[in-house]
């Protein structure tokens, strides 16, 4: 299980150079990572971090395909303010606090097998980030995101939220080719 897990935490740290996202930590099986808004970053993109997510599965399904396995991940993307901060004397991390942290828990525990999950606050900035930065739209380009069809989200334990909990009506990333599964 270690080996597993540090071979797919190793090629999501890949994935965090070549777009460009901070890895905040790991909690057990959950990778958390970001991205800060200007000041913070020179590049701040909501369609990066998407794709980013994406990425993310991709990479799963091909390692469950190499060793035969099978195995996939869900992948919950928000967008907005936390609170983040060094925690601890001794073994110091630097970890994110607040609402949205909360709302992420949520989209990623209820967002399908194999799937990426995005908050209505996150659709809508990508929307902007893919009208008014050319570089966003081409890292979107082949992508959807289509309104959530459930009533409600659904843990993989069967836990129930209402939309209300993470701002609205959620959205699944898609590829209208239907070239991948997410």
């Amino acid at each position: 299980m270690v080996e597993f897990i540090s071979e797919i935490f190793g090629k999501f740290d890949e994935l965090t150079s070549t777009y460009n996202i901070y890895k905040v930590e790991t909690v057990g099986d959950a990778y958390i990572a970001g991205q800060a808004e200007h000041t913070l970053t020179d590049e701040n993109s909501p369609a990066t971090v998407v794709r980013f997510g994406l990425e993310m599965v991709l990479a799963v399904h091909a390692w469950s395909r190499r060793h035969g396995e099978k195995v996939s991940c869900r992948v919950g993307v928000h967008h907005g303010d936390c609170i983040g901060g060094i925690v601890g004397i001794r073994m110091q991390r630097y970890h994110l606090f607040g609402r949205l942290m909360s709302d992420v828990e949520v989209l990623e525990s209820t967002a399908p097998e194999g799937g990426v999950q995005v908050s209505s606050i996150c659709k809508e900035a990508v929307d902007h980030d893919c009208k008014v930065n050319e570089n966003a739209a081409q890292v979107f380009e082949g992508l959807e995101l289509r309104a959530c069809e459930k009533d409600s989200l659904t843990t993989s334990k069967g836990e129930l939220h209402q939309f209300e909990e993470v701002g609205g009506r959620t959205f699944i990333v898609h590829h209208p080719s239907g070239k991948h599964k997410f």
